[in-house]
């Protein structure tokens, strides 16, 4: 309102000067067209001229309009296409997430009329067919995605994780694969290969998967954790019998994964079951040094290849560190039968029972008492670890499934 009033004030002075202006022009113009002369006053003529320019320019312009009338008509329709297909896409996403896969289809063919929203609607028409469980029709969408220069990488991406929903793990891992080679490692890339590789159990993928989600924060530290260890335990697993690929493999462990109970837990095992019984004697003695760890008690326990009096003779600082913890009270009492100290190790097992009974205790003191030729204590204990044994039994029964 204020531009207009402004122009209207300019046109009305440019009026009043030029009435001024021409009110004291007499002057004449005179045009000479031999044998002709044509005698005007300056005013008029001013008039003439200006009367001509705007002839002229009106011309102009009416011819330019008449000329671009194809273009704008053109620009309309491209202008109504574009605005029915974003129609459709918008009504086609809802359609989608109320669960009327149908219609999301039908619309999302609609919304593929223009080029620009062609890789996004072949992408909510794939998602509606997988929903649909109507596989050939997803197929169909997802190539026609791919074909759009803006749905390329959306498409892997969406046939990935259709494909583990699927339980294609080997073919989404594959998909997944290109993309990280191709540096695309945002973070849903990054989750759905750390789930394609746990599903496909490639664990060789998983674990740098696993430090760049780690770095970014993209994951709960737990679950990272839980996912590390599976890996870790998988890969020792698959190199059993082999000593040194294990030990290589064990070198290759970052330094804060050493100090995880449940990764040294699964090397030392797999060292022990592979007769490197010192290596993993040295792997349960560096974690059980600083805090106990029940089956790496268990397993150094039975490390025949170390001498039991230099694994007694540990265990007895660590009780001296961490005092009578049930589960260390056992190791000794086991370490000390392999001795023959059946006083001491009469001791150990007692106060453990005591402490904590446990089916090993029991029957660690049952053994011990039949070696001993103390019959009666022996079918005692023998007796309460078959108890238990009963008992947990039922309760695992109890445990819905």
């Amino acid at each position: 309102m204020m531009r207009r009033a402004v122009w209207l004030l300019l046109v009305v002075s440019a009026a009043v000067g030029l009435a001024l202006l021409l009110r004291f022009q007499h002057g004449n113009v005179s045009i000479l067209w031999a044998p002709y002369r044509i005698d005007l006053s300056v005013n008029f003529a001013v008039l003439i001229l200006l009367g001509t320019f705007a002839l002229l320019y009106l011309v102009i312009r009416a011819a330019s309009q008449t000329l671009g009338l194809p273009r704008r008509v053109s620009a309309y329709r491209e202008r109504r296409r574009h605005e029915r297909a974003m129609g459709a896409l918008r009504e086609g996403l809802t359609a989608l997430f109320e669960g009327r896969f149908g219609r999301a289809e039908r619309l999302a063919d609609k919304a593929r009329a223009d080029e620009s929203v062609a890789g996004v609607a072949a992408l909510v028409g794939a998602r509606a067919a997988h929903a649909a469980q109507e596989p050939v029709r997803r197929d169909v969408w997802l190539d026609a995605a791919r074909e759009s220069p803006s749905g390329a990488l959306a498409a892997s991406l969406l046939s990935a994780e259709l494909a583990l929903d699927d339980g294609r793990a080997a073919e989404a891992a594959s998909e997944l694969s290109e993309l990280h080679a191709r540096k695309s490692r945002h973070i849903h890339a990054l989750r759905l290969g750390l789930r394609a590789y746990e599903q496909a159990q490639d664990w060789e993928r998983v674990l740098p998967v696993l430090a760049q989600l780690e770095k970014r924060e993209a994951l709960p530290p737990a679950v990272i954790l839980g996912s590390r260890i599976r890996a870790y335990r998988a890969l020792f697993k698959a190199r059993f019998g082999d000593a040194g690929a294990l030990w290589e493999l064990y070198k290759s462990i970052p330094r804060r994964d050493r100090q995880t109970v449940e990764i040294i837990d699964a090397a030392a095992h797999a060292l022990a079951d592979s007769g490197e019984d010192a290596r993993a004697a040295r792997l349960a003695e560096e974690i059980l040094g600083a805090q106990i760890a029940p089956r790496l008690l268990r397993l150094y326990t039975r490390l025949a290849g170390v001498p039991a009096r230099e694994r007694l003779a540990k265990a007895e600082k660590w009780r001296e560190t961490h005092g009578d913890d049930p589960a260390l009270l056992v190791a000794l009492g086991e370490l000390c039968m392999a001795e023959g100290l059946w006083g001491k190790a009469e001791e150990f097992l007692v106060r453990a029972d005591a402490l904590a009974p446990t089916r090993r205790s029991q029957r660690l003191l049952a053994e011990l008492y039949e070696r001993v030729e103390r019959p009666a204590d022996a079918f005692r204990y023998y007796k309460l670890a078959a108890a238990e044994t009963t008992a947990a039994e039922s309760e695992r029964a109890l445990i819905p499934r």
